[in-house]
């Protein structure tokens, strides 16, 4: 007599689908342009304060003159920095420039500014890296540990208390304090 029964290994689920496939978003060029950034670029950095303006020239971005950048501030990739006139960054500051980061001349980044040219476009099952600019307008001053996000355009002469995180566009002249960004409130008795 023969069974009816249904083989019980055929209920079980299916193997999941592979995942898609990943390529890499660097040219071998810039891989190799990266890899000559952290070893030899890296030991000039830390040594060198005068020359730091020229390495970011050197690998294919923009200090303009009287720019200084702290021993301690990370670059994530030189060629997308563009720095105007006088631009001071502070110790511990983050360049994480995968997409262009453009700083306005005389503008402060205060020490441990996190500044993110970089993203993930999470609608898509492969999580492509997304290289967006920000753009900081002149005679800014971002306070110590702000954070600015991918897609910003900060107009000129606006200002960032500290721990600030700025998310959208701001205009020229915004004072911003909060997470997230809002109108900082100007004390009692202060001129406007």
């Amino acid at each position: 007599m023969t069974s009816t029964k249904a083989n019980p290994l055929s209920e079980l689920p299916t193997a999941a689908a592979p995942p898609p496939t990943r390529r890499s978003v660097w040219t071998p060029k810039e891989k190799l342009v990266r890899v000559l950034w952290g070893v030899i670029a890296a030991p000039i950095w830390a040594l060198l304060p005068a020359a730091r303006p020229a390495l970011i020239r050197a690998f294919g971005g923009k200090a303009g003159p009287g720019c200084r950048f702290a021993r301690s501030v990370e670059v994530t990739i030189p060629w997308n920095v563009r720095c105007g006139a006088r631009v001071t960054v502070n110790d511990g500051a983050i360049l994480y420039a995968l997409g262009p980061i453009t700083i306005g001349d005389d503008t402060l980044i205060d020490r441990r500014v996190h500044l993110c040219a970089g993203t993930h476009d999470m609608t898509d099952s492969r999580f492509p890296l997304l290289k967006p600019p920000i753009t900081i307008g002149e005679r800014c001053l971002l306070g110590i540990d702000s954070y600015v996000g991918p897609f910003v355009e900060m107009g000129d002469d606006c200002r960032l208390a500290p721990r600030t995180s700025v998310f959208k566009s701001v205009e020229s002249g915004s004072v911003l304090s909060g997470n997230p960004a809002k109108a900082a409130e100007t004390p009692a008795g202060a001129a406007s």
